[in-house]
């Protein structure tokens, strides 16, 4: 016997790391195709992403979401010498993009239920001094406004000066001045910016909120917002206040006829237009808390976040107080509100900022199937148990397979990045590349690391592929439309979602 063979031992990590290297190249080899597509996948995506970003700009340069223009000088030949563009010259769709270096002042508005929504008595909610059904068949039901406080002989005092009778009609050759010395009011959905009151805009009511409503005020005006003409649908609607007990009172019957919680019950909603609470309210200080919904503000994180219609009902109670301590001959009036002036604007929409989180979520996940197929795949072929019959230890079979997904991983998300950047996606252009690369480097770690451990529970490459990118589009959904206002509520408990987070982490390394 040769010596020199006998005391030949076990092979070392390096040559174990070695070997296995050789053999998962050979096996990469062969399917050098799969490989090339994973990796260009992200260059697909954005190349897609552009042609659809093109199509769109094509579409919203059309004069049609342009500032209106139109020709104020022509010549005797026909030919126009001067062309001017503004908002008078412009449609719904044009007008966003036009300058407007002075802003249109508007009257301040109370927000009212739509007729069909306002608080009525029912049986499953008979609240005290409200009409009844007919009055909702009619469309003629009061804004109902709670009041409450510590004081309920000046409280009701206050609140029965919250509407100021009109003693003549209207004057609309100065709306603004008419408007401030009442309430008007609209149930009209606010804007995110009041260069247009949606209460103004064809087809809606002006509403004026007085303690008893008169025949002569339903009528159909015509003024002018600055250089917007207007034509205007008024109509009355009588302000009801009804005094409550408490504020725990009225926060109930605030729930109870909001229109999401009457929803869920499919019943009809119940709003009050606001609530009053003057609390320690006395002859030498104001001290008062007002109800509104806020709900109108559309804060879904979706859209713009709409301009509630609060001043109005602030200085409903301002001026009711001052009223109350100096005689009705004094007056603290709200003439209008404004935005501020903006320069025109060219309408963009951003294909890739809303698609945003959800898109490059899925883009970046779509290698854990990968990885986890291949590592059920050797579990169901039981080519890491051969390899152990050969002398293989678990040392170097997880370095090798962890390095080699890991460099797979790092060129998909370079590819991915640089593609991005060159054809200018702001999800890349407008974020910090140093901070990107430290997320994709931890990211990428952690999912190859969960990728191993939900290995372990896999045995069918078919049943591990399923499950797969189930969980990439399930974890994109959720993440998107569920975690996000988790992490973005104020409200919800820190340590919940610390709890939530570290869990995260645990379970991607373990």
């Amino acid at each position: 016997m040769d010596s020199s063979t006998g005391s030949r031992g076990p092979a070392g990590f390096s040559t174990q790391a070695n070997a296995l290297l050789r053999k998962n190249l050979c096996f990469q080899k062969r399917n050098l195709k799969t490989n090339v597509c994973i990796t260009l996948f992200p260059i697909l995506l954005c190349v897609l992403l552009v042609l659809l970003q093109g199509a769109i700009d094509r579409e919203i340069d059309k004069p049609k979401y342009r500032c209106g223009c139109a020709c104020v000088d022509a010549a005797a030949d026909g030919s126009c010498r001067r062309t001017e563009c503004g908002v008078q010259h412009s449609t719904l769709d044009q007008v966003a993009s036009c300058p407007i270096p002075t802003p249109p002042r508007w009257p301040a508005l109370v927000q009212l239920p739509t007729p069909e929504a306002r608080a009525i008595s029912t049986a499953s909610q008979p609240f005290d001094g409200l009409p009844g059904q007919t009055c909702r068949d009619a469309g003629s039901c009061p804004a109902a406004f709670l009041v409450t406080g510590a004081n309920r002989s000046l409280a009701e005092s206050l609140s029965g000066q919250l509407f100021p009778a009109l003693s003549s009609p209207l004057n609309f050759t100065d709306y603004l001045g008419a408007l401030s010395k009442i309430v008007p009011g609209s149930d009209t959905t606010p804007e995110s910016r009041q260069l247009l009151e949606p209460a103004f805009t064809p087809g809606n009511t002006l509403y004026i909120v007085q303690p008893q409503c008169r025949s002569n005020l339903s009528q159909t005006v015509s003024v002018n917002a600055g250089i917007i003409p207007l034509r205007l649908d008024v109509d009355c609607i009588q302000g009801l206040t009804l005094w409550r007990e408490s504020e725990s009172i009225v926060n109930d019957e605030l729930f109870r006829g909001y229109r999401q919680q009457r929803e869920s019950g499919r019943e009809k909603a119940n709003e009050f237009a606001a609530g009053y609470n003057f609390l320690n309210t006395n002859k030498d200080s104001l001290d008062i808390s007002i109800w509104f919904n806020s709900t109108y503000s559309n804060n879904t994180a979706f859209t713009p976040i709409a301009l509630l219609r609060v001043p109005r009902l602030v200085n409903m109670a301002s001026n009711a107080y001052i009223k109350f301590l100096r005689g009705s001959g004094v007056e603290m009036l709200l003439e209008y509100v404004k935005d501020m002036p903006k320069v025109g604007t060219k309408l963009k929409f951003d294909l890739s900022s809303l698609l945003g989180a959800l898109f490059f979520t899925w883009i970046v996940e779509l290698l854990f199937p990968v990885v986890l197929t291949y590592l059920v795949y050797e579990k169901q072929q039981k080519l890491k148990i051969m390899m152990k019959m050969h002398g293989l230890k678990d040392g170097p079979y997880w370095m090798i397979t962890y390095t080699y997904f890991f460099a797979l991983s790092a060129v998909y998300m370079i590819l991915f990045i640089i593609f991005g950047s060159v054809i200018g996606l702001r999800f890349f252009t407008a974020n910090n590349y140093s901070i990107q690369i430290v997320f994709y480097f931890i990211y990428i770690n952690l999912q190859i690391a969960l990728a191993f451990f939900a290995a372990s529970f896999f045995s069918s490459v078919k049943i591990a592929t399923v499950v797969g990118y189930i969980y990439v589009f399930g974890s994109g959904l959720l993440g998107a439309f569920l975690l996000r206002f988790f992490v973005e509520d104020n409200g919800f408990p820190s340590k919940l979602l610390s709890y939530l987070c570290l869990t995260t982490l645990f379970t991607s390394y373990a």
